[in-house]
């Protein structure tokens, strides 16, 4: 998996490019997500639409990043999810722990400044 990190005042992007799977993949995420929140960055953006696959590690680490923003005080968005992702997340009953965005520029509008 690659992943794409742009940050901007309190707000991370993080664009995931490829399956989130167990192994790297997650423990890419789970590094980029604690040092997006280290460095004050509290308001994550999830882009999934170049995410075709995650297994159940993959949406534990996504679910983890929402909890470790919440406790952070900020939030965790999920930006275009591919329609497996929205499938898979609707499947397990996370889809509703979520706001979800078709655009990046969507969920950027809604973060709190």
């Amino acid at each position: 998996m690659d992943l794409d990190i742009r940050q901007s005042g309190n707000i991370c992007c993080l664009k995931l490019k490829g399956p989130l799977k167990y192994g790297e993949g997650v423990k890419q995420l789970d590094e980029a997500v604690e040092g997006a929140l280290n460095t004050g960055h509290v308001q994550l953006l999830l882009d999934l639409s170049a995410m075709p696959y995650i297994d159940s590690s993959g949406i534990g680490a996504i679910v983890d990043a929402l909890r470790q923003a919440k406790k952070a005080g900020g939030d965790a968005k999920l930006v275009s999810p591919s329609p497996f992702a929205a499938k898979t997340f609707k499947m397990v009953g996370i889809l509703t722990l979520f706001k979800v965005y078709d655009t990046e520029a969507a969920a950027v509008e809604a973060c709190p400044a």
